[in-house]
C-alpha cells in the first residue's frame, strides 16, 4: 500500500511540474507552486527528487534522444517510407517523432523553454544533427549552409506542429508534408 501511495506522489509531483515547467519555463519555474499543484508540502518534492534541476530531467526524460545515434540508425532503413507515411524519414527516426508527438509538452520545454540547463542548446544540437545528416546524403552541388537552412527550418516546422497540435494523424500528416517538402526539394 504505502509503495502506491508514493508512486502516485511521485506521478503528482511529474504532472505538476510538466505543468509549472511548460507554463513558466525552467527558470521560472517554482518548487513551491508545482508542491501547490501536487497538493503536497514543498519539501516532500525534495524526498523524490535532489533539486530542481533533477526534477526537470524527469520531466523530460521520455523525449531526451542521442539524435545522432537515431539518424545513423535510420541509414539501415533505406526504403524512405514508413508504415506512418511519413516521407523520407527512417523507421527509427519516425518512431522517435511519433513519441515526441505523445510527448509534446516535453519536447517544446525541451527545445523552447530549458534555458539556464544543461539543455538549453538542445535546439541547436538537434539542427546540427539534422544537418549533418543531410550533408552525408546531399549532392555535391548543395551548399553546407543551405543544408543549415533546411535543418533549421525543419524543426521550426516540427515545433509549430508540437505548438499548434490538433491529434496524432493530423500531425502525421503534416509531418508528412513538411518532409516531403523538404526531403524532395533538395534531391534526398
Amino acid at each position: 500500500m504505502a509503495q502506491v501511495l508514493k508512486d502516485e506522489i511521485r506521478e503528482n509531483i511529474l504532472k505538476a511540474a510538466l505543468q509549472e515547467f511548460f507554463d513558466k519555463g525552467y527558470k521560472s519555474a517554482a518548487m513551491r507552486n508545482i508542491a501547490q499543484q501536487a497538493k503536497i508540502p514543498t519539501g516532500l518534492i525534495y524526498s523524490y527528487y535532489e533539486n530542481k534541476e533533477t526534477l526537470f530531467d524527469a520531466v523530460l526524460r521520455p523525449v531526451l534522444y542521442d539524435w545522432e545515434r537515431v539518424l545513423t540508425a535510420g541509414e539501415e532503413d533505406k526504403s524512405g517510407h514508413t508504415n506512418n507515411e511519413i516521407y523520407g524519414l527512417s523507421k527509427a527516426e519516425a518512431e522517435c517523432i511519433l513519441n515526441l508527438f505523445d510527448h509534446r509538452k516535453e519536447f517544446i520545454i525541451l527545445i523552447d523553454k530549458s534555458d539556464g540547463t544543461k539543455y538549453e542548446n538542445e535546439k541547436e544540437r538537434f539542427i546540427k544533427d539534422i544537418e549533418e545528416h543531410l550533408n552525408k546524403h546531399r549532392n555535391d552541388d548543395i551548399d553546407e549552409i543551405f543544408s543549415h537552412i533546411i535543418a533549421n527550418n525543419f524543426v521550426d516546422g516540427l515545433m509549430q506542429i508540437m505548438y499548434h497540435y490538433k491529434r496524432k494523424e493530423w500531425a502525421v500528416m503534416i509531418l508528412h508534408k513538411l518532409s516531403k517538402m523538404y526531403l524532395s526539394g533538395i534531391g534526398l
